[in-house]
């Protein structure tokens, strides 16, 4: 029997290994709506491939280095999506490898989609939002891993619709699974107000472990103000729950840097408890983005690295 997904995603590559190949996934908004050649509307969204290079120090410190593929040197590619909800759509919010499969998610529609020949969009799927049949909404996706051999896809968590997680198995049949007491116990691990909120968009299964990790974008102890969210909520809390959510423990990663929120992270295969993450900035018309990189202790092994100037909202190691 070949290992479940979620362990072979982590063991795709040994310890010996030091250069890994990144994908990274734009969520760009509104501005992803364009107009094709032929006149037809469309919306887009840009993938980038990058390196990312190991290094150990003779006295075992380790360092994580960003090693950009210029555009012309396949380095980026356009997406092109046909599909949109209330004009909206190319909205990718998390890429993660199943299997074979490049899987990302529109945050927008609810669509599901592989990634194919660097810059293909084949449709899988579509996620409704709560429960999914309670709205013709498409699901509000954030944050994905795997659990087993199942893709979880989560959501926010800050409003009650959004507490639901759906599971997908590799033919894409869905399971809508009711988390909001998984997301009441997040809430108060992280010693949140029962008027605060908790934003989710970057959470990993880690199959050694046996644990959850939830980095959340957003913590705040006063009530939802969209204004003072984006430039003042940004997180540095690492969340770590047991199987059940019965043990949960917070630790701070790095500098706190209120105007940057956490989007997307992934556990580095070969070195588990290494982790290589983004963060966005999203005030007004202001979006940047940055990688960086943490062990599971808290410690940066790579400091904030300028990715660009659009908002970054998946990452993956190929």
């Amino acid at each position: 029997m070949p290992p479940q997904a979620d362990v072979q995603r982590l063991e795709r590559y040994d310890s010996a290994t030091n250069d890994y190949l990144l994908a990274i996934i734009t969520d760009e908004d509104q501005a992803a709506q364009v107009e094709l050649e032929d006149g037809r509307q469309a919306w887009t969204s840009t993938l980038r491939y990058d390196r990312l290079e190991r290094h150990v120090d003779a006295s075992g410190k380790v360092t994580y280095d960003l090693d950009v593929i210029p555009p012309d040197e396949g380095g980026e590619h356009r997406l092109i999506s046909l599909l949109a909800e209330g004009g909206r759509g190319a909205e990718f919010s998390e890429l993660v490898k199943f299997r074979d499969r490049l899987i990302t998610f529109d945050d927008r529609t609810g669509l599901v989609c592989e990634i194919r020949k660097e810059n293909q969009l084949v449709p899988r799927q579509i996620l409704m939002t709560g429960s999914g049949d309670e709205a013709f909404e498409g699901f509000k996706s954030e944050w994905a891993t795997l659990y087993g051999d199942s893709l979880v896809v989560g959501s926010h968590g800050r409003k009650r619709r959004h507490q639901w997680v759906k599971a997908l198995d590799y033919h894409y049949e869905v399971h809508s699974v009711d988390w909001a007491d998984r997301y009441a116990r997040l809430r108060e691990a992280a010693g949140v107000a029962p008027e605060g909120y908790l934003i989710h968009e970057a959470a990993e299964w880690h199959p050694y472990r046996r644990e959850w990790l939830f980095f959340p974008r957003k913590v705040s102890s006063t009530p939802f103000d969209y204004a003072v969210s984006e430039s003042e909520r940004g997180g540095n809390l690492l969340i770590i729950a047991n199987e059940d959510f019965t043990d949960i423990r917070c630790t701070e990663v790095g500098p706190l840097c209120p105007d940057r929120g956490i989007s997307s992270f992934k556990l580095v295969p070969g070195h588990p408890d290494e982790c290589v993450g983004l963060k966005s900035i999203e005030i007004g018309d202001r979006t940047e983005s940055y990688l960086f990189c943490f062990n599971l202790d808290g410690e940066v092994l790579q400091e904030d690295t300028f990715v660009g100037r659009y908002k970054c909202e998946g990452i993956e190691i190929l």
